[in-house]
C-alpha cells in the first residue's frame, strides 16, 4: 500500500512562498561570502561591497533572533533579480507523500542508568521490552505506510542491548522481509549507553553494518554526574571500555552527547567537550543541546554563549576537512548536504510525515519526543485508526515553512533543520521551534557556510573535497562540479 497525502493537508493555493531577494553576509575564517538562498549558492564579494554589507552579517546568536536586522529593499531587490538568473532549476512538486522512511523501535523500556535529563522516565516505568510479533507488526505497518520502503530502523530505549535478542530478530525478520518484496535493505541504527555490550552484540552491530552511537556527555566529572549508574556510580569508565571494543575491530563508531547547563556550569564549552572527543580517538559525534528544559529570558545569555561555542566548533570541523585527521560534528550534515545538493528542505523535520516511532506496547507516535493521547495513531498490533493517523499528519504537513510568515522571511530558509519535540516538550502543540532554538541553528548554518566559502574560493579546494568524501562515506552527497 502506498502512502498518499493526508486528508486536511492545507492545498499549495494557501502556501505562501519565501519572499524573493533574502541574502545574508556569513563569515569565514579568512573572509565574508554572500549567500543567497534562492540560489543556494555561495558568492565572493569586493572589500568595499563586504564593507557596505557589515550591517547584514548572521555571524552570532544575537544576529539570528527576529528582527535582529532592519529591512533593505533596495538591495533585496537587487539580490532578487541575481537569484531568479542564477537560481538551480525548480523540482516539480509531488502531489504524493513521500510515505515513512524512517521508524524508531523504543524496543526495551527498561534501562540501567539513573540520567538526569532524561525525556524517557515515564516510559521507562513499564520496566519491558517489545515482544518480536510486536517487532514484526510495527515493521509490517511502517513498510505499509512507506511509498518505497525504509531508509533506516533505528533501536532507542531505555536500553535498547537490554533486548538484544529482539534486535536479532527484528534484523533477520526486515532482511527477509525485504529479499522476498526486492525493497532495498535499510540502514539498521542503535543508540546505547554503552554499559551493557558483550563481545557477542558487537561482533553482531560490525557484521550487519550497524550506525552505532554510544552516549557519552564527557568529560568524566561531567558525564558521570549526568548518566550514573542507578545506584549512584559513575558510567564513564563503561562506556570508554566498549568504545575501545569496537575501535579494536576497527570499526568507526560514533558518539551522542546532550549539552547540558550542568556542562556550562562547569566551565566545559561545546569546543571542550567535542575536544575531549577526539582526544579521546573518536572522529564522529553528534552534540545534541539539551535546551528544552533550559531556556527562557533567565537563560538567554547564557544560550547565547552555548550558540556561539556551537558554531566555533562548527568551524574547526569544516577546517578539519582540509587536514589529514578529518572529524564529523554530525549536527552541521544537514548544512553541508543542503548546500552540495541544493536540496530545500519543505520543513524542519521528518516528524509525522516521514518518521514514526513506536512503543515497546505497539503504540505509534510521530516521533519518540511527540508522545501524548493527542499524537497517538494508534497501536500497530491492535487498535490502528488510519483515521487519527491521516488527522495527525495533517497537522505536520499543515506546519511546514511555507505556513510560518517568520519563515518566508528567514535567510536560512531553504537549508535549515530543527527539531519540533524541542517546541512539544514545552508546549505540548505543533508548532516551529521557538525563536531562541532557530536563532541557536542559523548561527551554526552561518558558520558552517562561511567556513564552506572560505574552502571553496582557496587553493586547496581539492584536498577540502576529498577530506569531506572521506568523512561522509559512506554517505553519497553530489559533488558540485
Amino acid at each position: 500500500m502506498s502512502a498518499t497525502m493526508p486528508s486536511g493537508t492545507v492545498p499549495a493555493s494557501e502556501n505562501r512562498a519565501p519572499v524573493s531577494g533574502r541574502f545574508a553576509l556569513v563569515r569565514g575564517e579568512l573572509e565574508h561570502h554572500l549567500y543567497l538562498p534562492e540560489a543556494q549558492e555561495l558568492y565572493t564579494i569586493p572589500a568595499n561591497i563586504q564593507q557596505e554589507l557589515q550591517a547584514y552579517v548572521y555571524d552570532n546568536f544575537d544576529d539570528n533572533l527576529p528582527d535582529a536586522k532592519t529591512d533593505a529593499p533596495e538591495v533585496r531587490s537587487f539580490f532578487e533579480t541575481f537569484a531568479r538568473r542564477n537560481a538551480p532549476p525548480s523540482r516539480p512538486a509531488s502531489s504524493q507523500a513521500p510515505g515513512i522512511r524512517d521508524l524508531v523501535l523504543n524496543i526495551s523500556q527498561i534501562c540501567n542508568l539513573g540520567c538526569t535529563y532524561c525525556y524517557a522516565d515515564e516510559l521507562n516505568k513499564a520496566g519491558r521490552t517489545m515482544l518480536p510479533e510486536t517487532c514484526r507488526a510495527a515493521i509490517d505497518k511502517a513498510y505499509d505506510l512507506s511509498s518505497n520502503g525504509l531508509s533506516s530502523i533505528k533501536f532507542l530505549g531505555g536500553e535498547p542491548t537490554l533486548a538484544f535478542r529482539e534486535i536479532c530478530s527484528t534484523v533477520d525478520y526486515v532482511r527477509h522481509k525485504c529479499r522476498s518484496s526486492a525493497y532495498a535493505l535499510p540502514s539498521f541504527v542503535i543508540v546505547t549507553n554503552g554499559t551493557k555490550l558483550t563481545d557477542q552484540m558487537i561482533d553482531f552491530f560490525v557484521e550487519h553494518n550497524f550506525y552505532v552511537l554510544v552516549s557519552l556527555d564527557g568529560p568524566k566529572h561531567v558525564h558521570d554526574k549526568l548518566r550514573p549508574f542507578l545506584g549512584g556510580r559513575g558510567s564513564y569508565d563503561s562506556v570508554l571500555s566498549a568504545i575501545s571494543r569496537f575501535h579494536e575491530k576497527d570499526f568507526r563508531v560514533a558518539v551522542e552527547s546532550v549539552y547540558t547547563q550542568t556542562h556550562y556550569d562547569n566551565g566545559v564549552t561545546v569546543e571542550g567537550l567535542v575536544n575531549h572527543l577526539l582526544d579521546l580517538g573518536l572522529r564522529e559525534m553528534q552534540v545534541t543541546l539539551a535546551l528544552g528544559a533550559w531556556h527562557g529570558e533567565n537563560a538567554r545569555e547564557q544560550i547565547a554563549e552555548v550558540a556561539n561555542s556551537f558554531a566555533s566548533a562548527a568551524r574547526a570541523c569544516i577546517r578539519s576537512f582540509s587536514s589529514d585527521d578529518p572529524h564529523l560534528l554530525r549536527g552541521i550534515q544537514f548544512v553541508i548536504d543542503g548546500f552540495f545538493n541544493r536540496h530545500k528542505n519543505e520543513h524542519v523535520c521528518g516528524a509525522g510525515r516521514t518518521f514514526m516511532a513506536v512503543n515497546f506496547d505497539g503504540e505509534a507516535f510521530p516521533c519518540y519526543l511527540l508522545e501524548s493521547p493527542e499524537t497517538s495513531y494508534g497501536f500497530v498490533n491492535g487498535a490502528w485508526s488510519d483515521e487519527k493517523y491521516r488527522k495527525i499528519s495533517s497537522s505536520f504537513y499543515r506546519n511546514g515553512k511555507a505556513y510560518h510568515d517568520v519563515c518566508g522571511k528567514c535567510w536560512a530558509n531553504e537549508i535549515c533543520q530543527s527539531c519540533l519535540g524541542s517546541t512539544y516538550l514545552l508546549e505540548k502543540k505543533v508548532a516551529k521551534p521557538p525563536a531562541w532554538f532557530c536563532a541557536v541553528q542559523k548561527t551554526m548554518i552561518a558558520a558552517v557556510l562561511g567556513e564552506i566559502g572560505d574552502k571553496l574560493s582557496d587553493d586547496d579546494r581539492r584536498h577540502f573535497i576529498a577530506g569531506l568524501e572521506k568523512v561522509l562515506s559512506p554517505r553519497t552527497f553530489e559533488k558540485r562540479q
